[in-house]
């Protein structure tokens, strides 16, 4: 590489944290739902992107490998966000701007052949990131067709086995004994299957939600009430009388969704709490229980749609994967997040409701 080449590479490369600055100003305030992705989340391969983007624009020798960053870009896209095409093609449309605008500041001039390689670079790219993100998806459907057959066909055998058992005998021990195993599993059936239909609801529903004024631990009383009674656990709850302009059937059904997610990962002997406080602006519903902690690596994961936890199928731990992403999809949709904490010794998960809407 000439010396010229060398100080053009070490100027561009220079300026990548105030590009990926700059576009993540631009895409937290344009795109929807960017503003609820962590940072690393969103940023994703771009620093990757970036320096390959430089090394093929100062034509140094090493293989701009931009296709496979890109489509890696995409697939997470998919898999992590709730980005869609549009949102992909948006935010490449800002990269491009957020560099030329960063290196225009600088006093980084561009010549005709650098600003060809450029162009180039980013539609190759945002091809190939649209090509990930259509992939991840089909894998996306797959899995849910796979949750489909197998998580709802064993609980449905399971009952009609129990309730088969109990038309051929006449022995009461065992008429209850299977009468209970049918309710359970009609229960978890029923569980799944309205966790799937508001998944379905949210999804094709408009963007935003139908509020009016609600008494806040008025839906979480319902919720706190219908599991305590279904799972048989002691359910704690400490609550301050908040209003707000809420959507009160969606906020019920995902505490039930944080409070079935509680029963799942504790043990029976030890208590569920629910707290509700204001906190920053904020109406604050808590979710805390006991058990093994949820790794930093999954915390992101367990939020998306059809992902479980790691080893929960070793466990015997039931469920597809739509409960915490539709409690995500409640908060975002009332302009709010949901986030947990984790530790050892406890897992609180914290869903925070805007207390002023206007």
């Amino acid at each position: 590489m000439s010396a010229q080449h060398s100080v053009r590479l070490t100027q561009l490369l220079s300026a990548r944290d105030e590009v990926l600055a700059a576009w993540q100003g631009r895409v937290r305030e344009e795109i929807p739902y960017a503003c609820s992705i962590s940072l690393p989340a969103l940023v994703n391969t771009l620093p990757a992107f970036y320096e390959h983007l430089v090394l093929t624009m100062t034509g140094a020798e090493e293989p701009f490998d931009h296709a496979r960053i890109a489509a890696e870009h995409g697939g997470q896209r998919a898999r992590v966000t709730r980005f869609n095409a549009g949102s992909i093609v948006h935010e490449f449309q800002l990269l491009r701007s957020a560099i030329v605008d960063t290196w225009d500041r600088l006093g980084i001039v561009l010549d005709l052949d650098e600003v060809g390689r450029l162009n180039q670079a980013i539609d190759v790219a945002l091809r190939e990131s649209l090509t990930g993100f259509s992939t991840a998806q089909v894998q996306i459907r797959e899995q849910f067709f796979c949750a489909l057959t197998h998580d709802l066909r064993t609980p449905l055998a399971a009952a009609t086995a129990a309730v088969t058992l109990i038309h051929k005998t006449n022995d009461a021990v065992r008429i209850q004994q299977m009468a209970q195993i049918a309710m359970r599993q009609h229960a978890r059936l029923a569980t799944m299957i309205c966790d799937l239909l508001d998944m379905m609801v949210f999804n094709a529903g408009p963007a935003t939600l139908d509020v009016t004024y609600t008494a806040l631990l008025e839906p979480v009383n319902e919720a706190v009430a219908s599991v305590a009674f279904s799972s048989g656990r002691d359910i704690r709850l400490d609550g301050a009388p908040l209003t707000g302009q809420w959507h009160a059937e969606a906020i019920r059904r995902a505490v039930e969704n944080l409070l079935n997610n509680a029963v799942k990962y504790s043990t029976k002997e030890t208590p569920i709490d629910v707290g509700v406080f204001a906190k920053n602006g904020a109406a604050v519903i808590a979710v805390s229980n006991t058990g093994p902690p949820i790794p930093e690596d999954q915390t992101e994961a367990i939020f998306q749609l059809f992902r479980r936890a790691r080893g929960d199928g070793e466990r015997g731990i039931a469920g597809w994967g739509i409960g915490l992403p539709y409690v995500r999809t409640v908060a975002e949709q009332h302009g709010g997040s949901i986030t947990v904490d984790s530790t050892p010794a406890r897992t609180t998960f914290l869903l925070a409701l805007p207390l002023d809407r206007i």
